[in-house]
C-alpha cells in the first residue's frame, strides 16, 4: 500500500512535465512569431524528451529547451523552410493532379501518392534524427528517409499511435492545448528512438 502514494506521486510528476514541455513549446513558438520559432522550439522539445527516454528524467527542462533553442535556432529554420518549400510544391502539385484530365497527368498520382506518404515520414523522423545525430541539415533529409524506409514495423507502430491519441484529443479537446504537442513528440521521439537503435547496432556490425 505505500507504494500508492509513491505511484501518484510519479505519475502527477510526468503529467507536469509533459505540460511543461508543451507550454514551453507554445511559448517559444510564438517568441519567433511563430514563423520563426515553431521549427527551433520543436527541436529543443525533442532534445529535452529524447534525454527522457534516454533515462535522463531528471534533467533541467527549461535550461535543456533554452540551450537548444538558441544553439539551433538557424538550423532549424533552415529545415523549416525546406519542409515548407517541399510541401508548397506538393501542395501545387496536388491542386494540378484533381483538375487535370489528361491521362499522363491522371497515372501521376500513384507515383505521387508514393511522394506523398514519403514526406509524411519524413516530418515525422526529421526532428528526431537531428536531435540524435546533429549532423548537416543535407544530411538530417537522407538520413531521416533512410532510416524510415528500413523501419516498417516502427512506422506501423508510431502511425497507430499518433491517430489513438489524435482520437483522444478530439474526445477531450482540452488536452491538446497542455499535451498536444510534448504528447505526440515523445511518439514519434519513442519510436524513432528504437529505429536508431537498430541502425546503430548494424553499422556496428559492419564495423566489426
Amino acid at each position: 500500500m505505500n507504494n500508492v502514494p509513491v505511484f501518484i506521486y510519479r505519475v502527477c510528476e510526468w503529467i507536469m512535465r509533459f505540460a511543461y514541455v508543451n507550454i514551453l513549446w507554445i511559448l517559444f513558438s510564438a517568441l519567433g512569431l511563430v514563423a520563426l520559432g515553431v521549427f527551433p522550439s520543436t527541436i529543443a522539445m525533442f532534445t529535452v524528451i529524447r534525454q527522457w527516454i534516454k533515462g535522463e528524467a531528471d534533467i533541467k527542462i527549461f535550461k535543456t529547451f533554452w540551450d537548444s533553442y538558441k544553439k539551433d535556432w538557424i538550423k532549424g529554420n533552415t529545415i523549416g523552410a525546406f519542409l515548407v518549400v517541399i510541401g508548397f510544391i506538393i501542395y501545387i502539385e496536388s491542386k494540378i493532379i484533381l483538375v487535370s484530365t489528361q491521362p499522363l497527368v491522371q497515372f501521376s498520382k500513384y507515383p505521387f501518392l508514393l511522394l506523398v506518404i514519403g514526406f509524411i515520414f519524413l516530418v515525422l523522423y526529421i526532428f528526431p534524427t537531428y536531435v540524435h545525430y546533429q549532423i548537416s541539415t543535407i544530411q538530417v533529409f537522407k538520413n531521416s528517409l533512410l532510416i524510415a524506409l528500413v523501419n516498417p514495423l516502427n512506422n506501423i507502430v508510431l502511425i497507430l499511435s499518433l491517430v489513438l491519441l489524435y482520437y483522444i484529443f478530439q474526445i477531450l479537446p482540452p488536452l491538446a492545448f497542455f499535451f498536444g504537442g510534448s504528447a505526440s513528440a515523445y511518439i514519434i521521439m519513442w519510436a524513432c528512438y528504437q529505429g536508431f537503435k537498430e541502425v546503430d547496432k548494424k553499422r556496428e556490425k559492419l564495423r566489426q
